[in-house]
């Protein structure tokens, strides 16, 4: 998608302007992007249309576009959900609801923003909600960059000396927090057997440590490392180091070659980036009473996708529902094999134990029953490749199979 914040008018058939003008706004641009504290980007983007709207006394014509599909939708403008700016936005300007259009990374965007209508705006009439999942549209073959990609048309032989991986780069996803809280009771913090890291730092601030207060002989661990070394500042640079043009989004966190981990062990433990206030309360205040009744996130990103395109299995923490998602997209996953009950439940600790569970199951098996599972399970794999790189990018754009969660 064009990398444009100006607005365009519309030609119609006949190469006479139409009176349409399309504004159209891409959110990675604003300035302060934080989680509670993200712009009010219906005013810092949109000088073009403030002036248009000085000019011009006709509002009906207007179309407005906001697009942000890189991330997901838990954010705050002004102590409210980002949706409640909008409306504001088009009630000050007397623009028409309808003709304003967010796009986001959500899977369930849509049912969430019916829910906080319902709730916050049901005298007012609805924007048109749209959805990418950011991490199925990453790697479809008709992507830009497909060519750069270095991914396995078979996977290695050889007995592997490692049993799971688990990364977690960001720790200030709160529930990511409470992951390496379970990890380190359930005692899988094996980094012996396992390739595992937690870039955790003394100084900074994580506030779900109020709900899941990290004892001091774990903090003396942290952070977790195996690749990825050194300080926030370091690791961060070399998980976004863009060897392209960043507009494509080829940095070495989306298209880097990861054969050196998914080579070397036999499952995931995929830690998603989606926060959901079902996994556990993100903002550790009365923001989380605010979103409980209408939010639910469920943000695809490549550390869903990354192991599907690497032949890898995986146990996914992410919003109750994912697994049946990506069954719709015609994945399959892998309860012939372990339990993925954890999927359906919605009480957040219940369902990190269920996880531990899981892992604690597999990593007590050899790397030979390991080695012999993996490769029973290979047809599922290979399925799973074959369906993330052929399904075809405009469908991944238009979300065409939404499910009511």
């Amino acid at each position: 998608m064009a990398n444009r914040t100006h607005h365009e008018v519309e030609n119609s058939r006949d190469g006479r302007h139409s009176d349409r003008v399309t504004f159209f706004y891409r959110l990675n641009k604003a300035k302060e992007r934080g989680r509670i504290n993200f712009e009010n980007f219906t005013e810092t983007l949109t000088s073009d249309l403030q002036q248009y709207c000085k000019e011009n006394s006709r509002r009906d014509n207007i179309h407005v576009y906001f697009e942000y599909t890189q991330e997901g939708t838990l954010w705050v403008v002004n102590n409210k959900w980002f949706a409640d700016a909008i409306h504001d936005f088009a009630n000050k300007y007397k623009i028409t609801l309808s003709n304003i259009t967010y796009h986001g990374g959500s899977a369930t965007l849509k049912q969430t923003y019916d829910k906080w209508h319902s709730l916050h705006r049901p005298n007012e009439d609805k924007i048109k909600i749209r959805s990418t999942d950011f991490g199925l549209w990453l790697y479809d073959k008709n992507n830009v960059y497909f060519d750069t990609l270095k991914f396995p048309k078979e996977a290695n032989t050889n007995l592997r000396t490692k049993k799971f991986n688990c990364l977690n780069a960001n720790l200030s996803i709160q529930h990511r927090i409470a992951f390496l809280h379970y990890m380190w009771k359930n005692n899988l913090l094996d980094t012996e057997n396992n390739l595992i890291s937690f870039h955790y730092f003394k100084g900074m601030i994580y506030p779900i440590e109020e709900q899941y207060p990290i004892p001091q002989e774990l903090k003396n661990i942290l952070p977790i490392q195996f690749d990825l070394k050194g300080n926030w500042e370091q690791v961060y640079q070399k998980i976004f180091d863009s060897k392209h043009d960043d507009s494509k989004l080829t940095d070495w966190n989306k298209t880097g070659d990861y054969s050196y981990i998914y080579d070397d062990c036999y499952f995931t433990v995929t830690t998603e980036s989606g926060e959901c206030v079902e996994l556990c309360d993100e903002f550790c205040n009365e923001l989380d009473d605010y979103f409980r009744p209408f939010h639910k996130e469920m943000f695809i990103t490549e550390k869903t996708t990354r192991p599907m395109l690497y032949l890898q299995p995986q146990i996914l923490y992410s919003t109750s529902g994912t697994l049946e998602y990506l069954k719709s997209w015609g994945f399959k996953t892998f309860s012939d094999y372990w339990n993925e009950d954890y999927d359906n439940e919605q009480d957040g600790k219940k369902k990190l134990q269920m996880i531990m569970d899981v892992i604690k199951e597999l990593n007590n098996k050899s790397l030979e029953e390991l080695h012999e599972m993996y490769w029973d399970m290979m047809p599922i794999l290979k399925h799973n490749q074959n369906i993330l790189i052929n399904t075809g990018i405009e469908k991944y754009e238009n979300n065409v199979f939404p499910l009511d969660l």
